[in-house]
């Protein structure tokens, strides 16, 4: 009976396992008033996405599904990239990227990102929108966990919506040239986020 149950508890839990940053960690602790279907469990990790990895891959025999939140920013050129994608595949983690910082999934909730941009220019997007939409004096702080909760969080729906067209806009034309077997290149795809397909696995009741 008792393993009857750890089996169950087992398929109850959902991991997301981030690298640390106050923003990405504040973000999904914030996601979970949501109510997930899942017993949802944020563990923050400094590391780069290949020690992501190798930490949640020994989670998955513990939960439903384990995922990674990582930037892209400059691992690809540094070699770190597609080995923690090729790791993760291999073991059954799961991984939502964002290129090349977070701030691209939190501007997906007031729009569509259409070109390239720098994490400065990502950042100065987001003062603009504070500034000239929000109305706000203060500017965008990576630890401000309030401005995420009254701002950000409640327009999830929206940040799915405008993040997964920029994703399959860049998907569709890398397939019509590579074919549908070649690897996606997220680390070409500057602006885009699959944070969205975290959040859809969520399952989230609100």
């Amino acid at each position: 009976m008792a393993r009857k149950q750890n089996q169950l508890n087992a398929r109850e839990i959902f991991y997301i396992i981030t690298n640390g940053e106050e923003t990405e960690r504040n973000y999904f602790s914030l996601l979970k008033t949501y109510k997930s279907v899942y017993d949802v469990k944020i563990i923050p990790r400094n590391a780069d996405p290949k020690g992501l990895v190798d930490f949640a891959k020994a989670l998955v025999g513990e939960a439903n599904q384990v995922w990674v939140v990582f930037d892209v920013d400059n691992s690809y050129s540094d070699g770190r990239l597609v080995p923690a994608i090729n790791e993760a595949e291999r073991t059954g983690v799961h991984y939502a990227f964002s290129n090349v910082a977070f701030e691209v999934w939190l501007i997906s909730h007031y729009k569509q990102l259409s070109k390239s941009m720098t994490e400065k220019q990502l950042e100065d997007d987001l003062n603009d929108y504070i500034k000239n939409t929000l109305k706000k004096k203060t500017k965008y702080e990576k630890n401000d966990e309030d401005f995420l909760k009254k701002h950000f969080v409640p327009q999830y729906k929206t940040a799915i919506n405008n993040a997964k067209i920029v994703y399959q806009i860049k998907k569709k034309a890398h397939i019509e040239r590579f074919g549908d077997y070649s690897r996606v290149p997220i680390w070409e795809w500057n602006s885009a986020t699959s944070v969205f397909l975290l959040v859809e696995a969520l399952k989230l009741q609100l």
